[in-house]
């Protein structure tokens, strides 16, 4: 019993609550060196209202840089229909060259110099 509530008290605890004041933004274009990192979107949960739970980054692939998974915030939602919870999409510049991706069903451009 005494591990179920370590475990539960630990597990809790490390559930990131959306920051409200962590506005995250999707960028349909971006432009940035090598080595920089940019949050180009917002991955929000399945419900509403509701940050995603054990969230996996299945993201496409790209030949300029890496996505990964940052900070909970709040990113406005067309399905949503307001402000959702979600978690910051980072693009990471790791070579020169232009691309588009699609993320979340949204086009994004990216130049890297």
């Amino acid at each position: 019993m005494f591990r179920l509530i370590v475990f539960a008290t630990v597990f809790l605890a490390s559930t990131a609550q959306a920051d409200p004041n962590l506005r995250i933004h999707y960028k349909e274009r971006v432009t940035l060196n090598v080595g920089q990192s940019v949050v180009v979107h917002g991955m929000r949960g399945r419900k509403c209202g509701v940050a995603p739970r054990n969230p996996r980054l299945d993201h496409p692939t790209t030949d300029l840089g890496r996505l990964s998974l940052g900070k909970v915030g709040v990113r406005a939602s067309v399905a949503c229909n307001g402000d959702t919870p979600a978690i910051e999409v980072i693009f990471t510049a790791r070579r020169k060259g232009r691309e588009t991706i699609n993320l979340f069903g949204d086009i994004i451009e990216i130049q890297v110099r």
